[in-house]
């Protein structure tokens, strides 16, 4: 691919950026005509059709006054529920410090990674005045920003247990990214005409539908009735597929965020830690995606299902599968080990079951054997007539799961020679329309584009 000029990638990144705010204002105005067609219904138990149109009838201070209202209290709300999660007991603050230490069970000191934040930040011009890590068995990081709280950064610890430093410090770069374009809060009230159509229009439906209960019991109208049910299913459709249009529109413009903060991390940091992070944290999740999977199939085996597996209980299963592996196979092959030695190891600590660990490794031991068996036969390894995904392991020839700059020009060979394919499974079984972000594959592409690879 001939090398492209400084210009040529400006223009790139300039069309990715026109094409997010084009996204965001075409979604405000699809909003604002929503506001504006449900601030002139009408609704008239007394008529035939129930909803009607009349613009003397309406108040539009009682729109606006319901609009503050509910913009209000979606405030209120999202304050709660950000103070409420950064209090969380899985939340470990590292800047600014506590008086109480915590040990982070990292090979990632605290003080590299505030280091890292504040100097990507710095180098980007701006700030980050909290950041925290999470103790979560899923690789991910995020960033939100509010008046008076400041900018947010919050890592997962799996991503530091997976990451090599320069990839971790490309991740925060990425989410630096996001602050920089004020992404977090432009999303935050770029979405709040949304709640207040929703609301005017669980209130539509539920008049309507009071009114059909009211043709069918109280006046013995069936024809009223039929009438009122048709536009009862007339007005949700119209209402549903404006919504989803809106959706898909919004969609457009995260992902087309997403696209932005990768460009922002691989020149902070460099292109290859930042592609070599998606495809590990991409297949990490490939990995945990099968693991739960495995487990839910264990579960299932019980007909009674009389101690069915919670949150707190799959977390700790996921936690108990190496927190660095990225192989689907292996989690498939090691779900009956963690599923059994879970649920035994809880039994002894809950219930006080006398069990050593050689016990529980001498009791599972012949059963894990049988459930791979039973697994292979509920669903036998078939051949594909065709893959949906293009396998980034084939390019990896020293085996060190991860990309060298010369296998890098390899994947990307691979992947513009495969248009229609992903590069992971769960992301196959998606509607890429309606998902923030965009599939690994685009993302590496589009790096490749700009860094002329």
């Amino acid at each position: 691919m001939p090398a492209i000029s400084e210009r040529e990638v400006m223009s790139i990144i300039e069309d990715v950026s026109r094409s997010k705010w084009i996204a965001l204002t075409a979604f405000l105005a699809v909003n604002f005509l929503q506001i504006i067609f449900v601030s002139l219904l009408t609704l008239d138990e007394s008529t035939l059709w129930i909803i009607g149109m009349d613009p003397s009838l309406t108040n539009p201070l009682v729109s606006v006054v319901l609009f503050v209202s509910i913009l209000l209290i979606q405030l209120v709300l999202i304050y709660m529920t950000s103070f409420s999660m950064l209090k969380g007991e899985d939340m470990i603050q590292l800047h600014p410090p506590l008086k109480k230490e915590v040990d982070l069970k990292c090979i990632y000191s605290k003080a590299d990674l505030i280091s890292w934040t504040l100097d990507l930040a710095k180098k980007s011009e701006v700030t980050v005045t909290k950041i925290f890590v999470i103790k979560s068995p899923f690789p991910n990081a995020f960033t939100f920003s509010l008046p008076f709280l400041g900018s947010v950064v919050v890592i997962h610890s799996n991503l530091l247990d997976l990451l090599s430093p320069q990839e971790v410090q490309a991740i925060i770069a990425h989410e630096i990214g996001h602050i920089k374009s004020r992404d977090s809060i432009i999303s935050i009230f770029s979405r709040m005409p949304s709640y207040f159509v929703d609301i005017i229009y669980l209130y539509i439906y539920v008049r309507l539908g009071l009114g059909i209960a009211n043709s069918l019991l109280v006046s013995f109208d069936a024809i009223a009735a039929g009438a009122r049910i048709l536009v009862f299913v007339g007005f949700f459709i119209l209402s549903r597929v404006v919504m989803w249009i809106g959706q898909i529109i919004v969609q457009k413009a995260s992902r087309d965020a997403e696209f932005l903060s990768d460009h922002h991390a691989a020149q902070m940091v460099n292109f290859e830690a930042m592609i070599n992070a998606l495809i590990r944290l991409g297949q990490r999740v490939e990995a945990v995606s099968s693991l739960i999977e495995e487990i839910r199939w264990l579960e299932s085996l019980n007909p009674e299902r009389m101690n069915p597996i919670n949150d707190k209980e799959l977390k700790m299963m996921i936690l108990s599968y190496p927190l660095d592996s990225i192989d689907e196979k292996n989690a498939r092959e090691k779900a009956p080990w963690v599923f059994l030695s879970t649920r035994l190891v809880n039994m002894r600590s809950v219930y006080g079951v006398d069990l050593t660990d050689d016990q529980i490794l001498n009791a599972i031991t012949p059963a894990v054997k049988n459930l791979l068996e039973t697994r292979k036969k509920a669903r036998p390894d078939t051949e594909e007539k065709e893959s949906p995904i293009v396998d980034w392991r084939n390019v990896d020839k020293d085996g060190d799961r991860r990309i060298t700059d010369e296998e890098m020009q390899a994947l990307i060979k691979l992947l513009r020679d495969n248009p229609t394919k992903f590069m992971f499974r769960n992301e196959a079984s998606k509607n890429i329309l309606t998902v923030g972000h965009p599939d690994f594959r685009r993302r590496i592409l589009f790096l490749a584009d700009v860094f002329e690879k």
